[in-house]
C-alpha cells in the first residue's frame, strides 16, 4: 500500500498512502518471532473493532472477545461466482456497468480514474461496522460484517439496476438528451446545466434575439434544438473569460463552472475560504504535511486530521510481515 500511486519526492510513500494514513497510528511486526505475535494478540484482544482483508494473518475468530466488530473486506463474495478471480481497479469499474455509459458512442468506454471502486468498497465498510457499533448497544455482542469491493460499485450504478429491472434497457453512451454545454471560453472551459433561468443564459452572452426567436420559446422546443443553440453560444464564449461567464450565470440562477487544474482550485477563492487544506504535524525530524480537512465540524466530534502518516519502522523481516494500523 506504501508504494501504490505516484510516490512522495522526500519519502518512500506515496501521496495515496499518504493521504489515506494521515491521522492513523502503525506499528510493523514480523508474525514468525513469538514477541511480536504476541503483540498482535494484545493488540487484538483490546481491539474495539478489527478491520481486514481475507488474507491478513487472524487468530482464531473464536478468541475474540464477545464484543468485537470484524469487518472483513474482499474483493468479491466468497460464495460467488468471481470468488477465485484476480482483480483491479478497472476489471471492478467494467464489471459493475458503470463503464458502459462513460465516454462517446462511436468511440470505446472511458476508464475513471482514481480509486473509486475501492473508496466505494471503503464507504460500505464504514457504513457496515457504524451499524454493527449501533447494534452492539442493544445486544451487547459483536459480530462479523463483510465489504466487497465487487458489490460496492455494483451499488454505485443503483439507477442503471432500476432501469434494467423495470424495462430491459441499458444506459448508453448515447449524447445526455438534456440542457447540458461545455463552452470553451477565451482562457478557460465552462460547464453548463440550463435546466431553467433561460433568460440569464441570452443575457449572459449578450443573445437578446433568441429570447424573441419563436423556435426557442419553450422548454421543448429548446431541448430539441439544443445542440442548434450551444453552437450559437459557443461563438460568443469564445470572446468571454471563464470567470465572467460562470459569476454572471449563477448570480441568474444557472450552475456553471469553470474546468480547472488542481493547481488553480487549491489557489482559488472557494478553497480558501472554506479552509479545504490543513497542516499534520509529523515526528521529529520530519516535514509537516499537507492534509484535506474534513468536510463537516460537528462540536462533539473530534474527526480533525492532525498527525502525519506513520514511518515504517520494520521491526524485523519474516514470512508473515504486517503492518498494523490503529
Amino acid at each position: 500500500m506504501r508504494t501504490r500511486g505516484r510516490p512522495v519526492p522526500e519519502g518512500g510513500e506515496t501521496f495515496l498512502f499518504r493521504h489515506l494514513n494521515q491521522g492513523k497510528r502503525s506499528i510493523s511486526l514480523d508474525l514468525d518471532l513469538m514477541a511480536h505475535a504476541a503483540t498482535l494478540n494484545d493488540l487484538l484482544s483490546r481491539a474495539d473493532v478489527i478491520l481486514r482483508d481475507e488474507q491478513s494473518y487472524i487468530r482464531s475468530t473464536s478468541d475474540l472477545r464477545s464484543s468485537v466488530i470484524e469487518c472483513v473486506v474482499a474483493e468479491a463474495p466468497r460464495d460467488g461466482e468471481y470468488s477465485e478471480w484476480s482483480f483491479d481497479e478497472m476489471s471492478h469499474q467494467a464489471l459493475s456497468g458503470v463503464m458502459n455509459m462513460t465516454g462517446v458512442s462511436d468511440r470505446e468506454p472511458i476508464y475513471g480514474v482514481g480509486e473509486r471502486a475501492s473508496y466505494a468498497a471503503g464507504t460500505t465498510a464504514y457504513i457496515s461496522v457504524v451499524s454493527a457499533l449501533y447494534e452492539r448497544r442493544t445486544s451487547n455482542q459483536g459480530q462479523r460484517v463483510d465489504a466487497t469491493v465487487f458489490e460496492s460499485i455494483a451499488a454505485m450504478g443503483q439507477n442503471l439496476v432500476s432501469q434494467f429491472s423495470y424495462n430491459g434497457t441499458a444506459e448508453s453512451r448515447a449524447r445526455y438528451p438534456g440542457f447540458l454545454a461545455l463552452l470553451r471560453c477565451a482562457d478557460a472551459w465552462v460547464v453548463l446545466f440550463v435546466i431553467r433561468n433561460w433568460p440569464t443564459l441570452c443575457d449572459v452572452f449578450e443573445l437578446p434575439e433568441l429570447l424573441t426567436d419563436r423556435r426557442y420559446r419553450t422548454s421543448g422546443d429548446r431541448l430539441e434544438r439544443w445542440p442548434e443553440i450551444v453552437s450559437i453560444v459557443q461563438e460568443k464564449s469564445l470572446t468571454l473569460r471563464a470567470d465572467d461567464v460562470v459569476e454572471a450565470c449563477q448570480r441568474g440562477r444557472v450552475s456553471a463552472e469553470k474546468v480547472v487544474g488542481l493547481d488553480e482550485l487549491i489557489n482559488s477563492d472557494q478553497w480558501q475560504v472554506r479552509r479545504v487544506l490543513g497542516t499534520a504535524s509529523a515526528a521529529a525530524g520530519a516535514a509537516s504535511q499537507t492534509t484535506v480537512r474534513r468536510l463537516f465540524d460537528f462540536s462533539a466530534a473530534k474527526s480533525e486530521i492532525n498527525t502525519a502518516s506513520p514511518p515504517l519502522a520494520p521491526a524485523g523481516v519474516g514470512s508473515m510481515f504486517s503492518e498494523v494500523f490503529q
